[in-house]
């Protein structure tokens, strides 16, 4: 497995075949934001492959030597196989000279459905398995409770710059009054 930079239609094939279908709608940035945001060299989106197939993908913002994952996934059927810690180590690896790697997971102690806390709980136990490490920083995200780990080496340790860092990347790609009402209070 080999990670690989996307170009534009193989970016918008993966939007449309995969990732309305891996993320919630209300998560889902529009085609011609992601699109945009990679003719300005602020979004990188990297796909995983396995021989001749993508199996994988992870869209990112990035700004100069730091990047936040906007979306990080594994096609369905290769699934619980290994493949997301493989896919992480690769990141990892892609990005062992940059400074920050941001990911938002869902907080688990934010909700009262059971169900949803026991996939969130194995999700955040995945990632710290696999070289992620909790700043501490929580963050409502368009309403959306999150916990901001970084992956791998982490050169930001002050949590007001992490926090600055985090908004940053929202700032880049979103229109102004998108992002004053939906990102930034932190819990």
């Amino acid at each position: 497995m080999k990670l690989v930079e996307l170009n534009t239609s193989e970016v918008e094939s993966i939007y449309k075949e995969r990732l309305v279908f891996d993320f919630p709608r209300d998560e889902q940035k529009p085609l011609d934001v992601i699109l945009k945001a990679m003719d300005k060299g602020i979004y990188e989106c990297l796909g995983l492959w396995d021989e001749d197939e993508v199996i994988g993908y992870a869209f990112l913002v990035k700004k100069d030597k730091d990047y936040l994952i906007d979306y990080l996934a594994i096609s369905p059927e290769k699934r619980n196989q290994g493949v997301g810690g493989t896919a992480l180590q690769l990141l990892s690896e892609y990005f062992a000279d940059v400074d920050t790697v941001i990911l938002e997971i869902e907080d688990p102690d934010r909700t009262d459905d059971a169900a949803e806390k026991e996939l969130q709980l194995r999700r955040r136990a995945f990632y710290l398995r696999n070289n992620c490490k909790d700043t501490g920083v929580r963050a409502f995200c368009f309403q959306v409770p999150f916990q901001i780990l970084v992956l791998g080496q982490n050169k930001t340790e002050d949590l007001e710059k992490l926090k600055e860092l985090y908004q940053s990347f929202y700032r880049m790609v979103l229109p102004k009054e998108v992002f004053d009402e939906n990102i930034g209070d932190f819990y």
